[in-house]
């Protein structure tokens, strides 16, 4: 069966994109959940999102994993599964793409899976941990675990402390190493685009990354099939799947 697609942009608008994307040396990259979920995993706030039908309260905070860390860990080993079988799509390809023809692109992503890197991407920060990686509440250590399945749950360090996800929860501050990093690049490079893809910008640190961005200079490209709170602000807002706009941007720009 033929695939629909969602997206039909203005030419205007499409034209001004793809020139700026083919002029830019600099890239700075947001995504969230919506890159991902033409590769199967599923979002958080979109239609058929996780919290839609659960509390993140609920699997999402220290306070949560402390009163239960089975039932917690149960969630994060299916999605570590989901992950394991996802494969990165249009979207990722084509950022990594754009690395290939010399042009710096900084991701900074709100996902906690590795499609990023498995395309080819180099320079990438995640924000909110990585779903392959683990801390031992007993001696704070993190460490890299791809075993799927996990051999218990939950899954216990060699020092003998419970081991939990390396997630960024609800009831947690970011890691300031990342945060620094990303206020280093901000405030030492001229960033020519910066495109937010897949996020309805819930969390205000987002905006506020993307939107010094854009007060440095940088055009702001928003793509998403739906509004969301960055839009009013966005220069240029794409509307449609990531995986399709991307794919057609770096379509046309084949042809320059």
């Amino acid at each position: 069966m033929e695939q629909t697609l969602t997206f039909n942009p203005r030419p205007e608008q499409f034209s001004r994109v793809t020139d700026a994307v083919h002029k830019a040396k600099n890239i700075m990259v947001i995504t969230g959940a919506g890159i991902s979920a033409e590769s199967g995993l599923q979002t958080f706030r979109g239609e058929g999102g996780w919290w839609r039908s659960r509390n993140p309260e609920e699997l999402a905070t220290l306070k949560a994993f402390k009163a239960d860390p089975k039932f917690v860990w149960e969630w994060y080993e299916y999605r570590r599964e989901m992950t394991a079988k996802a494969e990165p799509n249009a979207a990722h390809r084509t950022l990594s793409w754009l690395e290939s023809k010399g042009k710096r692109v900084f991701i900074l992503t709100q996902n906690v899976d590795d499609l990023h890197e498995r395309a080819g991407s180099h320079e990438i920060v995640h924000i909110h941990g990585s779903i392959w990686h683990v801390t031992c509440m007993k001696d704070g250590t993190t460490s890299e675990d791809r075993r799927v399945p996990l051999p218990q749950l939950p899954p216990v360090c060699t020092c003998g402390g419970i081991l939990r996800p390396a997630i960024v929860w609800f009831d947690e501050g970011l890691p300031s190493t990342d945060v620094s990093r990303i206020n280093k690049y901000l405030e030492g490079f001229k960033i020519d685009i910066v495109l937010v893809i897949g996020t309805y910008v819930t969390f205000e640190y987002i905006r506020d990354w993307a939107l010094r961005a854009k007060e440095s200079g940088a055009l702001l490209i928003e793509i998403n099939p739906d509004e969301t709170t960055l839009s009013p602000y966005a220069d240029i807002s794409l509307r449609g799947k990531a995986g399709e706009v991307l794919a057609s941007v770096q379509t046309h720009l084949y042809s320059l």
